[in-house]
């Protein structure tokens, strides 16, 4: 239960790992790296080329899908503690005014 004595210190809220610009930043990065590895594959002159442009272009497309992956399901977790808090917060209003 949480102590609505107004003399408890609260701690400062520590920003989710959602709310940073970080990894949709390193998303865009890994997005515009696979699409330059997929456009260079044309730009090879033989076999070799073609096969390294492509394994590039995949490993990086899977970091760009790692990574969404983890900024999506960080945010889904962030909104699911949002709705339970905003769930107890009502039940403890409600609780109260009986």
């Amino acid at each position: 239960m949480i102590d609505k004595d107004p003399h408890t210190p609260r701690l400062p809220r520590v920003p989710h790992p959602a709310d940073s610009p970080a990894l949709p930043t390193y998303m865009l990065i890994f997005f515009v790296l696979g699409l330059a590895g997929f456009a260079a594959h044309g730009l090879g002159d033989g076999r070799e080329a073609l096969i390294i442009a492509i394994i590039v272009s995949a490993v990086f497309f899977a970091c760009f899908l790692i990574l969404f992956a983890v900024y999506w399901t960080g945010y889904l977790l962030k909104g699911h503690a949002v709705w339970q808090a905003e769930r107890r917060a009502g039940a403890d209003g409600a609780a109260g005014d009986q």
